[in-house]
């Protein structure tokens, strides 16, 4: 958290959401009290919140803390700060009764308007690293009081930023989602290279037993083609007794398979 501790407390008559200033700029509330000391949490903690007015147009929004040194105007309401020729500066709004009206906080850069997003920076006037005195307000019952109609104007200004929290929650989600889609894509691509590759490398070995096989039944049948020859081969072999077939021929081939029987015709 972004705070600092003021020597003064509630002896010294200091309460609870009193405004915190350096000269004349808001740097933040008090939000702990205790009898000696109290706390302020500054305007660039996260936690912050303030509703301000943006000039010129008085166009109003609520601006939190960075959680560093600046400011972000979260939501900005009926707006289009584009086209603006020079810096915008940011007070209190006065909205909600936190703070009075018109109290400097900081400015927005011209270069920031132009590259207009869902959140503008807020240069904040003071650097709360080199506070040292600082005053401590409190705003009139009579200032404070809201009518019915700011009251409303308040809660659709909450409203929608809640509404805008929740479309960034879903939009967060979605991303994530579709990382995630992404990542789990990724590797099914990848394990599915991996199978191709594993499938071609089988077919292929497959393949090559197939062709192995074929042989190995050739040489099979060579050996036993030679063995049978060796037997039976001089009663299929053609000489000059006898009419029978010449070596080498399909007939005795044929001839010697069939041990040397011949074939009635």
């Amino acid at each position: 958290m972004r705070s600092v501790v003021l020597n003064k407390g509630s002896k010294n008559n200091i309460k609870l959401g009193m405004a915190v200033l350096d000269e004349d700029y808001l740097v933040g509330k008090v939000v702990e009290v205790n009898f000696f000391t109290s706390r302020v949490l500054l305007l660039s903690d996260i936690n912050s919140k303030i509703p301000v007015s943006i000039s010129p147009g008085e166009v109003q929004a609520i601006m939190s803390g960075d959680g560093k040194q600046d400011g972000m105007l979260q939501y900005i309401k009926d707006s289009d700060l584009k086209g603006s020729e020079k810096e915008m500066i940011v007070t209190t709004s006065g909205a909600g009764g936190l703070f009075k009206s018109g109290i400097l906080i900081g400015k927005i850069l011209k270069e920031d308007i132009v590259s207009l997003a869902s959140d503008l920076r807020v240069n904040l006037y003071k650097d709360f690293t080199q506070l040292k005195y600082v005053k401590v307000i409190s705003i009139s019952k009579k200032v404070a009081a809201l009518d019915q109609s700011s009251k409303k104007n308040l809660k659709q200004m909450d409203d929608q930023i809640a509404e805008a929290t929740r479309q960034k929650e879903k939009i967060r989600i979605l991303v994530e989602e579709k990382k995630i889609a992404e990542e789990i894509r990724s590797k099914i691509e990848e394990e599915n290279s991996t199978l191709k590759g594993r499938v071609f490398k089988l077919q292929n070995e497959l393949s090559e037993a197939k062709q192995i096989a074929i042989e190995n039944e050739i040489e099979k049948k060579n050996i036993e083609f030679l063995e049978l020859n060796l037997l039976h081969g001089h009663k299929c072999r053609k000489n000059i007794f006898n009419n029978l077939y010449k070596v080498g021929t399909p007939e005795y081939e044929a001839c010697v398979l069939r041990k040397g029987k011949k074939i009635n015709g």
